[in-house]
């Protein structure tokens, strides 16, 4: 059974601290942040920002919580900062598809360069590499778009990133964190409330597993 950090020992952390897009500079928080709307189709499952190899030791994994299969075609991840500013933008390939919920390859696992970990369920496996040093910055976010444009699902670990976030942002990693080999996760059922602060927690890392 994986260890859940507790809310009060994610806070102690907060107080003491090859797919890829081009850069964009333009900040999306000036228009009012829309309304979420709980996703039936795929969700951002697991995330980390940092490991046990530094700041591009990061890992995105989407799950399919439909009984129906799921093509990614045509989707992206859109990767802010910050300041709710786009940093980059990961196309997902043509031809991706995820299996029903339950289902082998129901599961993508989106890594970067210096990834580590097993991946359990390895049918959907997609490497990325993001411009910067962060690359997915520890206080930013990410939002996962459809291929009409329309936001599916996100994650913020600021206020500010308005663009990504759920309702109150998730607890972000620190380097405080990067050797306990954590990833905020959802539960087991993969639930959304589009609260982000109550949908994931810092728990051990499974990609491409059960949370």
């Amino acid at each position: 059974m994986r260890r859940l950090l507790s809310g009060s020992a994610a806070l102690a952390i907060l107080a003491t601290t090859f797919l890829g897009g081009g850069a964009a500079s333009a900040t999306e928080g000036t228009s009012p942040e829309a309304q979420p709307t709980a996703s039936t189709t795929v969700v951002i499952n697991e995330i980390s920002t940092r490991g046990q190899n530094g700041l591009q030791d990061q890992f995105i994994e989407l799950r399919n919580v439909s009984p129906r299969v799921v093509d990614l075609t045509g989707y992206v991840l859109r990767v802010y900062g910050p300041s709710n500013n786009l940093i980059d933008t990961i196309a997902l390939p043509a031809g991706l598809q995820l299996q029903p919920r339950d289902n082998l390859g129901q599961y993508a696992v989106l890594v970067a360069k210096n990834f580590s970990g097993t991946i359990q369920d390895q049918t959907n496996v997609v490497p990325f590499n993001l411009m910067g040093d962060q690359a997915i910055p520890s206080t930013g976010g990410v939002a996962l778009l459809n291929q009409t444009g329309v936001k599916v699902d996100g994650i913020g670990f600021s206020m500010a990133v308005t663009s990504a976030r759920e309702g109150q942002p998730a607890v972000p990693e620190t380097q405080a964190t990067e050797q306990k080999n954590v990833a905020n996760a959802r539960d087991v059922l993969s639930t959304d409330t589009d609260n982000n602060r109550v949908d994931f927690s810092l728990h051990q890392r499974t990609p491409g597993a059960d949370n």
